[in-house]
């Protein structure tokens, strides 16, 4: 489990031979001509597999995917053994990966240092296109992950034509083996003496590419998931036995507890503090809960190092809270944009750790040190979640709400009679958009505004200068930020044209990038459309010398949990947008059924939002032209 962005997870036993190389419509880069998986566990729940594949080179990607195989795993749980590794010729001819191909790393993954990891890598010799590689071995889960079980997932994606998959899995008939499958065909070969034989199959003749933004994909991906718990109370309680005796409150932590409080009133507060204390000065090392197990480091360790993955934040916040007499649990999550469901049986699925407060009611992770107190990031709201300490039934993180990620926009362009104009974009951002915000001021760097400006400006092709300033507010949820602009060239012909109601920068919520979600004609995969609020308020203010020959219409669409509503006025030489928009979900994702129902109102949308009002020189007025450059691309 990868504290956070993790693609595959289950028990460690990572392939990494596909990336987006291989991934192609029709017959792809890469096909599969032969792929079996035997799979065999004890009475103890754990398990020996022997995995053996064989994969053509469709054309070169494919060979530059496929010349390289990588298998990953723990040396204190696992095992690995290579069997067979070679390159089958167009032809038929064989050629063994000699053993110096086959080279061991110890102890990095990522640029991050585990000492009980190793990764085999292995070169394929004299491999091209229409060439296949054979690769077979062993692979020994010696250790359960946590107390009392283990489990499995086998993805078989649709990247690939795949000729001939075939799972066996071998099982005591004592053993409570939970199973579940997609899309592969099941026969229960029966028992033979004390051991029950289960045969999955599969083939597929073409290749799918996944849907843009798609949710909860893995429900249309075939795959064999294999777990020996009962049930997702007995994970947590797995994970509670074997991290408990971590966050124990020594005195060290209670005298550390006093002192981040001190003067502090009630448990929200003193919480607080604590959160902050953790997220600012515990620094975050992403890690592999698998890659670097389940359980985290005790206290003394982390406040040893100053850092720490996912579980070693939650297990000192956890103990800090419990030594100022607050109540906490950790909590096991998947966190990303794309998950929101759980597998049919109970896994080993999540992939990181946050801490629930039940006093009082709130989720905090502490290894996202932008997110302000009481609200979750994005890959952590409306997740279904394990709270570990007295589980009782399986919980949900608080969804996101139009009020905790909204933006609020104010816009004054005063335009001038050659062209030129100066525009201001105020841009404020609540909950979730005012970490964003911080995120994009800390990016910049300080005293690095300057050239920031000067890159974005020259980027849309505007001659002139500006200036940006944060703007901070008293409470912690709300950031800001002025960004203004002296633009020569605003427009080149100044005599006639058209002028759009348009910031000089989107701000925290790119709405681009939302109706980019609704561009697909028709869905099967269920798709991302989350609760989100933009106000703007944009001022034209046009000189005496034009004159405003249209206005666009006024406009109100309110379908289902979306909101749009526009209003043009003029107000002197000043025109103005006021315009509201969002959308109420109150879920992360919608269906295909309700993305359909939705796309028509996106669509006229963003027809709305490319609203502009059109001028021309009065007849007695002359104007300088303004020199150089373009016009200024506007997008709301």
């Amino acid at each position: 489990m990868w504290c956070k962005n993790l693609p595959v997870c289950g028990t460690l036993l990572a392939l990494v031979f596909i990336s987006g190389a291989a991934c192609a419509a029709g017959e792809g880069h890469i096909h599969s001509v032969k792929e079996r998986f035997d799979v065999s566990f004890d009475a103890e729940g754990t398990y020996t597999s022997i995995i053996d594949y064989t994969w053509r080179a469709v054309d070169l990607q494919g060979a530059a995917t496929l010349g390289q195989q990588y298998l990953v795993y723990d040396v204190s749980r696992q095992e690995i053994e290579v069997l067979e590794a070679e390159t089958i010729s167009a032809q038929g001819g064989v050629i063994k990966v000699p053993k110096s191909d086959i080279k061991m790393q110890e102890g990095v993954l990522g640029g991050v240092s585990y000492p009980e990891q190793k990764l085999l890598q292995i070169t394929f010799p004299k491999l091209t296109a229409g060439d296949a590689i054979r690769l077979r071995y062993r692979f020994v889960q010696k250790l359960p992950d946590l107390p009392g079980g283990t489990s499995r997932i086998y993805y078989f994606y649709r990247d690939m034509i795949r000729d001939d998959v075939a799972v066996t899995v071998r099982y005591p008939q004592s053993l409570k083996l939970n199973i579940a499958h997609n899309d592969l065909v099941l026969a229960d070969d029966g028992v033979s003496g004390d051991e029950r034989r289960l045969h999955l199959t599969f083939s597929s003749k073409d290749t799918v590419l996944p849907e843009p933004v798609s949710i909860n994909s893995w429900q249309q991906t075939p795959y064999v998931m294999l777990s020996t718990y009962a049930d997702w109370k007995a994970i947590a309680d797995a994970y509670q036995q074997a991290s408990t005796q971590k966050s124990v409150v020594t005195p060290e932590v209670r005298a550390l507890a006093a002192d981040i409080t001190k003067g502090a009133g009630s448990q929200r507060e003193q919480a607080r503090l604590l959160y902050d204390w953790v997220r600012k000065n515990i620094r975050y090392v992403a890690s592999y809960v698998g890659n670097g197990g389940w359980v985290p480091n005790d206290t003394a360790t982390i406040l040893k190092t100053h850092y720490g993955d996912c579980k070693d934040h939650a297990t000192l916040l956890e103990a800090l809270l419990e030594a100022r007499g607050i109540p906490a649990s950790q909590v096991l999550i998947y966190s990303d944009t794309e998950n929101y469901l759980l597998p049919p049986v109970a896994l080993l699925w999540f992939n990181h750790a946050i801490n629930y407060l039940p006093t009082l009611g709130l989720f905090l992770d502490s290894t996202d040190s932008q997110m302000p107190f009481g609200i979750l990031p994005e890959g952590d709201s409306d997740k279904p979640v394990l709270v570990t300490k007295n589980f009782e039934e399986v919980r949900r993180t608080p969804i996101a709400t139009a009020d905790n990620f909204k933006m609020n926009r104010r816009v004054h362009i005063k335009f001038a009679a050659d062209g030129s104009a100066v525009r201001t974009s105020e841009i404020d951002g609540y909950g979730r958009a005012a970490a964003e915000v911080r995120s994009f001021i800390e990016d910049i760097g300080p005293g690095q505004e300057q050239d920031w400006v000067k890159k974005t400006m020259a980027d849309a092709g505007l001659d002139g200068d500006g200036s940006l300033q944060t703007v901070k507010s008293a409470r912690e949820d709300v950031l800001g930020f002025r960004y203004t602009e002296s633009i020569r060239n605003y427009v080149n012909q100044p005599e006639a044209g058209v002028l759009a109601f348009s910031p000089g920068v989107t701000g925290p919520i790119s709405l681009g990038k939302i109706l980019k979600r609704f561009t697909q004609p028709e869905r099967t995969a269920d798709a991302k459309c989350d609760a989100f609020s933009v106000n703007d308020v944009v001022d034209i203010e046009m000189p005496p010398a034009m004159q405003v020959m249209y206005l666009p219409k006024d406009i109100s669409m309110h379908e289902g949990p979306i909101f749009f509503d526009a209003r043009y006025e003029r107000i002197g030489n000043v025109y103005r947008l006021t315009r509201k928009w969002g959308s109420s979900s109150d879920k992360s994702w919608c269906s295909a059924r309700e993305y359909q129902a939705m796309r028509p109102v996106m669509s006229r949308i963003d027809k709305a939002l490319g609203a502009r009002l059109v001028f021309v020189m009065k007849d007695d007025a002359t104007v300088a032209a303004p020199s150089g450059g373009a016009g200024a691309a506007a997008h709301n």
